[in-house]
């Protein structure tokens, strides 16, 4: 699982580029105090800074060392999603399923870009809190407890992505667990610590106002059905699609293949599952859509391509898969199927998926290995000579494509802090 990503991904050709480029301005602009705690826009993930400095500071220039990381992190929550899965289906299905997830080709997003690394910690931090959750419910224990309220806290620190999506901590121990009780209350108690303390570090560095940044009307009213809309395509269309291609931008044929499969999905669960394989199902469903109730609320008015992003599929990919696997777990259970037919049928289905996936990669390949191209020229050009030197011709040159609003004497100082010549 580890050398899958990093065989697929891996390249020693992409440099930074689009978001490195605003940590990179806040490491060379602020002391470190200082830039821990600088919001993005309206997020603000300190813990992830904490991290994203000293690796930055050891690849200088050496982007490819940064590349390799996030290939290896998305090895460690292939691994993860692979140890939870088996709690819940059968050891060879959670195993081809976590394969599939290491294989997909929405991994491109988080691999090649160094700053999504906080992706893979938010996502990692959040596996690891669903995996002491269930063993809390095997074994309460107060240090259980603990570890599940640190687990939380740290990864909205490392993304808020997770933000709504931690509330699928406490329900799970409502709808999977088998005697919930007090159990329940012992989670939420959990999660709601790490509520606190986040909402306490978010009001006292960057603030309330940060929360509209992007998107001054985003407490101006009710949203509307574009809403609601933009939830249901990013937490289900959008990541069944990803099942069978690579790109965001889906052949008509993968948006098909996605929602059929899909409503399949929720048929055989409906119509064939007990009881427990429902409420399993109904956590799988609130799993991909709870993160949405809030980044719908701040993109939904930008537009519904905004629910495709690649970035989230490395999550909803996760409850997609899941739910496949669960509907295949129950067909197999309900009928005869001989091992040869069953295993001619997966081998089909998968064969389908990884060809759309490997179909689709070299699209997002080719972009990438442009913008790097730009950005690196962009670097290079700028850090030459003194600041204030470079012409405005040449900056419309090199480096619209790569970050629109870089100034020559910002990519100087990057470029010392790369170097070891300096910087804070």
């Amino acid at each position: 699982m580890l050398l899958i990503p990093v065989i697929l991904f891996w390249r020693p050709y992409f440099f930074y580029m689009i978001d490195d480029w605003t940590a990179l301005i806040n490491m060379v602009q602020y002391p470190f105090r200082e830039y821990l705690v600088q919001a993005d826009g309206e997020q603000w993930f300190p813990f992830f800074y904490l991290v994203f400095y000293p690796l930055v500071k050891i690849a200088g220039e050496r982007y490819y060392l940064l590349v390799l990381v996030n290939c290896l992190g998305t090895g460690v929550i292939s691994f993860l999603l692979y140890l939870f899965m088996k709690r819940h289906l059968p050891p060879g299905v959670s195993l081809i399923l976590s394969l599939g997830y290491s294989v997909a080709a929405v991994h491109h997003a988080v691999a090649w870009n160094a700053f999504y690394l906080c992706y893979l910690l938010s996502l990692g931090f959040f596996l690891g809190a669903l995996l002491l959750t269930g063993s809390y419910l095997k074994r309460p224990s107060g240090a259980l407890l603990a570890g599940i309220g640190l687990c939380a806290l740290l990864s909205i620190l490392s993304h808020n992505y997770t933000l709504t999506g931690l509330l699928a901590l406490p329900l799970y121990v409502l709808l999977v667990g088998e005697k919930p009780g007090r159990l329940f209350w012992g989670v939420l108690w959990a999660v709601a610590g790490a509520y606190l303390i986040f909402a306490w570090g978010y009001l006292s560095f960057p603030g309330l106002q940060a929360a509209t940044s992007h998107n001054r009307q985003v407490f101006a009213g009710l949203p509307g059905p574009g809403y609601f809309a933009h939830i249901l395509v990013g937490a289900f269309v959008a990541p069944f699609s990803y099942l069978f291609w690579g790109h965001n931008h889906f052949p008509f044929w993968a948006y098909g293949a996605g929602v059929l499969l899909f409503l399949a999905c929720l048929a055989v669960i409906r119509r064939w599952g007990d009881s427990r394989e429902r409420r399993w199902g109904l956590w799988l469903l609130l799993l991909n859509a709870l993160p949405f109730v809030l980044v719908s609320l701040t993109r939904y008015s930008k537009a519904i391509d905004q629910a495709y992003v690649a970035r989230y599929g490395v999550f909803t990919v996760i409850g997609a898969l899941l739910l496949t696997g669960t509907a295949w777990n129950i067909l197999s259970a309900r009928f005869s199927w001989s091992m040869r037919r069953e295993g001619l049928a997966a081998f089909c289905l998968l064969g389908l998926m990884f060809a759309g996936q490997m179909a689709g990669l070299h699209k997002w390949r080719e972009k990438y290995r442009e913008i790097s191209r730009e950005s690196e020229t962009c670097y290079r050009e700028l850090s030459r000579d003194p600041p204030g030197i470079i012409s405005p011709e040449s900056f419309r040159k090199f480096c619209p494509g790569a970050y629109s609003s870089l100034t020559a004497s910002q990519v100087q100082a990057i470029h010392r802090f790369l170097s070891g010549l300096g910087g804070k």
